[in-house]
C-alpha cells in the first residue's frame, strides 16, 4: 500500500492551481483551447507579441504554465522555492515574442489522459503537436517562426514529439531544453535526498511505476530520442542539482548531432533554481533564441 501511496504521488501528482496569469506580469494575453491528437483537451494562454515569431514554453512535473506553488503541493513537499516560469515569459515578450503557454494532460486546467498517470513525456509528447496543430490553423500564428523554450518533463515532451511527428516542426527553429532528465536517475536521487525514509521502497516503485503507466522508468528518458533532433539545441542544467547527476545531460548532449550548447547554471543548489534562472537571467536565453529565430 505504501508502495503505491509513493509510487501515485510520483506519477500521478495533484493539480496545482493557476495562482497568477499573464495579466499579472503586464503581457496581454488571451485564453485558448485546443486538442491533443488523442483528443485530450488542452488549456493554454496565448500571450501577443509584436514580432513575427512565436516561443511555445513547456512545463515539468507536477507544474502548471504558471509554475509551481511553494502552498499547494500536496502532502509530499518537495521544494520551498516558487517557480514563476511567466517571469521567462515576460522577458520574452518583451522582446517581442508570441507565447503559446498551456497545461499538459493532467495538470492544471487541462483534461485528463492516461488514467491520470504522466509518463514524463511519453504521455505528453501528443499535447505538443497539438500546441503545433493548433498554431498551424490560427489566422494569426501560422505563418510565425516557432520556437520552445522547454522544461524537464516539457523538454522530453518536445524531443519525443521530435520524433514521433516530425511533419508537425516544420516552423520549429530551435529547442532550449532546461534540465531534461532520465527518470530512472532522478527516482531514486530525489527519494534518497528529500524523503530518506522511504528509500527501501525504491526497487518496488520501479515495478509499480510498470504496472500503472505500461513504461518503466528506464523509458521514461529523452536518450533514445535527442539523436534525431534537427534543430539547435541549448541543454540547461543546475550542476550540482541533488536530484540527478551531471552525466544524465552530457550523454543527451553527446548524442545529439544538432548544434548544441550546454549551460551549467553553477552557482545554484536546487534543481528548482534551474526552472527560474531564465527568469532572473534571461540574456543567454535571448541571445539564443535571435541567433536561430
Amino acid at each position: 500500500m505504501i508502495t503505491s501511496i509513493l509510487t501515485k504521488s510520483l506519477l500521478c501528482p495533484g493539480r496545482q492551481p493557476l495562482v497568477k496569469n499573464p495579466g499579472d506580469y503586464g503581457m496581454s494575453f488571451e485564453d485558448v483551447e485546443f486538442r491533443a491528437p488523442d483528443n485530450v483537451i488542452i488549456k493554454g494562454w496565448l500571450i501577443h507579441g509584436t514580432l513575427d515569431k512565436l516561443i511555445i514554453i513547456t512545463h515539468p512535473m507536477p507544474f502548471t504554465r504558471y509554475g509551481f506553488s511553494v502552498k499547494k503541493q500536496g502532502i509530499f513537499k518537495v521544494s520551498d522555492i516558487e517557480v514563476e516560469l511567466l517571469k521567462t515569459a515576460a522577458h520574452l515578450n518583451r522582446e517581442g515574442y508570441h507565447i503559446l503557454t498551456f497545461d499538459f494532460r493532467n495538470h492544471g486546467k487541462s483534461g485528463k489522459g492516461n488514467n491520470g498517470f504522466t509518463g514524463v513525456g511519453l504521455h505528453e509528447w501528443p499535447d505538443v503537436v497539438g500546441a503545433l496543430e493548433f498554431i498551424r490553423t490560427h489566422h494569426q500564428l501560422k505563418n510565425k517562426d516557432t520556437g520552445f523554450v522547454s522544461h524537464c518533463m516539457g523538454a522530453n515532451a518536445t524531443i519525443m514529439a521530435m520524433n514521433r511527428a516530425k511533419d508537425a516542426f516544420t516552423r520549429v527553429k530551435c529547442l532550449a531544453a532546461i534540465q531534461p532528465v532520465s527518470m530512472n536517475i532522478l527516482v531514486p536521487r530525489m527519494i534518497k535526498v528529500t524523503f530518506p525514509a522511504f528509500a527501501s521502497f525504491i526497487p518496488k516503485i520501479e515495478k509499480k511505476c510498470l504496472k500503472y503507466t505500461g513504461h518503466s522508468l528506464q523509458d521514461m528518458s529523452p536518450l533514445a530520442y535527442v539523436g534525431n533532433i534537427r534543430v539547435p539545441v541549448l541543454y540547461v542544467q543546475v550542476k550540482d542539482d541533488p536530484w540527478t547527476e551531471p552525466g544524465d545531460v552530457e550523454s543527451f548532449y553527446e548524442k545529439t548531432r544538432a548544434p548544441k550548447e550546454l549551460l551549467w547554471i553553477e552557482d545554484k543548489k536546487h534543481r528548482f533554481e534551474g526552472y527560474n534562472y531564465f527568469g532572473d537571467n534571461p540574456g543567454k536565453l535571448i541571445e539564443f533564441l535571435k541567433k536561430y529565430m
